[in-house]
Formats: C-alpha cells, sequence, structure tokens
C-alpha cells in the first residue's frame, strides 16, 4: 500500500491596520471568507476589549512588516482620510490591498470592487455598480443598479442610494440616507444620518435634512 505523502495547505494570511469596532466587524468578514488574521496593528498599539487577535505593534510599523513578508493587508479604519492615507503608504511599500465581502451580503456578478474595499453583513450592490479603491459599504447599506462610488466613499449602516448615483472620492453618506436616483455627490462631502438627498451635492459640503439642504461648506482633504 503506498504511503500518503505530506500535503503543504497554504494559508491566506492578513495583517490588519486598526483595532477598534470597526475593525473587529472586518475580522469577522475575513475570516469568514478563509483568511488568516495574523495580527493588528494601530495608532498607539492598543485594541477595543475582545478584539479575538493580538495587537502587533504601531501602525508606524507598516512598510517594515509589509517588507518583512506581511504583503496582504485590510485596512480596518473608519475614518475615510485616515484610511485613504494608509491604503496609499501598504501600496508604495508594494503591499496588496485585501477587498473583503461578508457572506451574508448580496453583490452582483457584474458589479466591481475596487482593492481594499468591504461590503458588511445584509449590504446589497445591485448590478452594474461599481467601487473604487477601499470603500466601504456598512450594514444592511443598498447600492442600486450602476452606480459609482469612488475611492474612499463610505455608505453608513442602512444608507440607500438608488439606481445610478455617482459618489465622490471620500464621500460618507450617513446612516439611514437615502440618495434619488441619478444623483451626483461631491468629493469629501458630507450626507447626515437620516437625511433625502432630491439634488446634486457640491463638492465639500455637508448636507442634511428632508430634503437635504447644505449645513456646513468645507471639509478637509482626502
Amino acid at each position: 500500500m503506498p504511503r500518503c505523502s505530506s500535503v503543504r495547505v497554504l494559508t491566506l494570511s492578513v495583517l490588519v491596520v486598526g483595532a477598534g469596532g470597526h475593525a473587529r466587524v472586518c475580522l469577522e468578514i475575513l475570516e469568514g471568507s478563509g483568511w488568516v488574521v495574523s495580527g493588528c496593528l494601530s495608532s498607539d498599539a492598543s485594541a477595543i476589549p475582545g478584539l479575538p487577535v493580538p495587537v502587533l505593534g504601531l501602525d508606524s510599523e507598516l512598510e517594515d512588516r509589509i517588507s518583512g513578508g506581511a504583503a496582504d493587508v485590510f485596512v480596518a479604519i473608519g475614518d475615510n482620510t485616515v484610511r485613504m492615507e494608509i491604503g496609499r503608504r501598504v501600496l508604495a511599500a508594494g503591499g496588496r490591498l485585501v477587498t473583503a465581502v461578508s457572506p451574508h451580503a448580496v453583490v452582483s456578478a457584474s458589479a466591481v470592487l475596487g482593492a481594499g474595499s468591504v461590503v458588511m453583513p445584509g449590504a446589497v450592490i445591485n448590478a452594474g455598480s461599481v467601487l473604487g479603491m477601499l470603500v466601504i459599504v456598512n450594514t444592511n447599506a443598498t447600492v442600486d443598479h450602476d452606480s459609482l462610488l469612488e475611492d474612499g466613499t463610505h455608505v453608513a449602516p442602512g444608507a440607500c442610494l438608488a439606481g445610478g448615483v455617482h459618489a465622490g472620492a471620500g464621500t460618507l453618506i450617513g446612516i439611514g440616507a437615502n440618495v434619488l436616483p441619478g444623483t451626483q455627490i461631491g468629493e469629501r462631502s458630507i450626507v447626515a444620518a437620516g437625511a433625502v438627498v432630491t439634488g446634486n451635492v457640491d463638492v465639500g459640503v455637508t448636507v442634511g435634512g428632508v430634503p437635504a439642504r447644505v449645513i456646513r461648506s468645507g471639509t478637509g482633504p482626502l
């Protein structure tokens, strides 16, 4: 009887940047997708209580970790500007941005997800929609057909984007907000929680209310 040869099982190991509540949700999605999380980096080497993986050090060590072999990285930070900054560092250091999709999300086969993006449980990405790099589509959010979310956009829990919406880079669509079909939202703009957006939104403003109106001008750089 022939002897069984040893079989090497390859594991997908990912380093996570971030150790807060958003990271905790992302860890479950990554592990549910077959990734083994080696650990986290954070800004101060601390983590929320109960984080199921170790904090390995500071996020300032990111480039050294990548050069040491931790090539696959997931950026689990909710702040759009910080997430984009760290994502650029990953790519500049030769790392790869991992994309995470919850098994409890619905993503059309014709949708395109950019590197480093995450689609949370209960979220829906419908036909023909395109997500840029490092986009968050949070819990139970809906992105309907033929929408475009540019790099660093965050669609918060329960928000609903109708068909053909174009959200510029670094946009934040707040919890439970609704955006009507074909609306264009300027980059770095914020749609407040519960707002109903019925018309286009300028660059770098905050809108809120029903219907949504400008309530503040000026946001920081992405």
